[in-house]
């Protein structure tokens, strides 16, 4: 069997993975992948679940698919591989990674093992060889797989990251994220106590200060910085927003530090998210998830997050089935206007 057949097989395993055995594996890894990176993992596999990239792929008249799903943003994998990667720590180690996996890939077949023995087969490989705990490269591989499987073994061989330069050990990231609000005499003022919001963790200009209680997608709108340049869908401050009220889903983020810090999810907000399809990344039984809509959130100190590069409605389709068995009225459309082509990554 050539190294073209072999990958091809490799592929074909991939490709017999859903959601719930990327679910399932993700169970069984995550306690497994250093604090510095768990809920990292879990967020950036809920910015590029795998139904997304199904859809599109699936899609007839993608330009209709993108009308009917909402779909703003770059949602496209493949075209924005290297900032997906920026809020993992391990992304560090991409490199190495990225080599591993196209080695793995090339030298096996289908049917060896499960998804959860594959990446840990590799994670070990690449701890190996680079001399670190397993435990910090556990996630990123994992991370690698995925996108192996969403944009094919020849685009993935192919594909050139510059991993981000990070000098910070893992547990110098986990106490700035923990660190409390300084000041003296700070524990006793409350009402008026200002926090920082980070939501950029590579650079140091890259947060907005937040009041007590307020919730995140109002206090990012008092940064008068241009960001819309940036990113259309960010008409004020770093965090997109259309309506303020839960009800266009732009505004949802990734909780990498400080997730308690934030005021509890509620029943509202928890079927907002299942109603995006943002809920990959939570579970029913957390107070404090790790994907937030920042409208619904109301800061009580220092957090960081990460900003989804796209929104849009991922069950429509769900929506639109449950409608003809149960002869109900589809959820209608919002009238905000969609972006314009130039906008649209397609």
């Amino acid at each position: 069997m050539d190294a073209v057949q072999k990958q091809n097989a490799f592929e074909s395993f991939l490709a017999q993975q859903d959601d719930k055995s990327w679910s399932e594996a993700l169970d069984i890894l995550l306690p497994l992948v250093h604090p510095v990176d768990q809920d990292a993992t879990r967020i950036w596999f809920s910015f590029w679940p795998l139904r997304l990239h199904q859809i599109v792929q699936e899609s007839d008249d993608l330009a209709q698919t993108v009308q009917k799903l909402e779909l703003r943003g770059g949602y496209r994998l493949e075209k924005q591989l290297d900032s997906s990667l920026d809020f993992l720590y391990g992304s560090r180690y991409w490199s190495e990674v990225h080599e591993v996996v196209c080695a793995h890939a090339e030298g096996s077949i289908s049917g060896e093992g499960s998804l959860t023995d594959q990446i840990q087969a590799i994670a070990q490989k690449i701890a190996s060889k680079l001399r670190v705990a397993e435990s910090l490269v556990i996630g990123i591989t994992a991370v690698a797989l995925m996108v192996l499987q969403q944009i094919g073994t020849g685009a993935f061989s192919a594909t050139s990251v510059s991993p981000p330069q990070r000098k910070s050990s893992p547990e110098r990231v986990l106490r700035a994220r923990s660190r409390k609000r300084g000041g003296l005499l700070g524990f006793l003022r409350t009402v008026d106590a200002r926090y920082r919001v980070t939501f950029n963790e590579q650079d140091k200009s890259a947060c907005f200060q937040a009041i007590h209680g307020q919730d995140l997608s109002m206090a990012a709108g008092k940064d008068e910085r241009d960001y819309r340049s940036i990113d259309p869908r960010r008409i004020g401050g770093p965090i997109p927003f259309q309506c303020r009220v839960a009800n266009c889903g732009t505004c949802w983020i990734g909780v990498l530090g400080g997730k308690e810090k934030l005021s509890e999810i509620s029943p509202f907000e928890k079927e907002r998210l299942k109603y995006f399809g943002y809920d990959f990344g939570n579970s029913e039984q957390e107070t404090h998830p790790p994907i937030r809509l920042a409208c619904q959130a109301k800061c009580l100190g220092n957090v960081s997050i990460a900003i989804a590069p796209w929104n849009g409605i991922l069950n429509v389709r769900r929506f639109s089935s449950q409608a003809a068995s149960e002869n109900m009225d589809v959820p209608e459309e919002r009238n905000e206007s969609l972006p314009t082509e130039g906008q649209v990554q397609s």
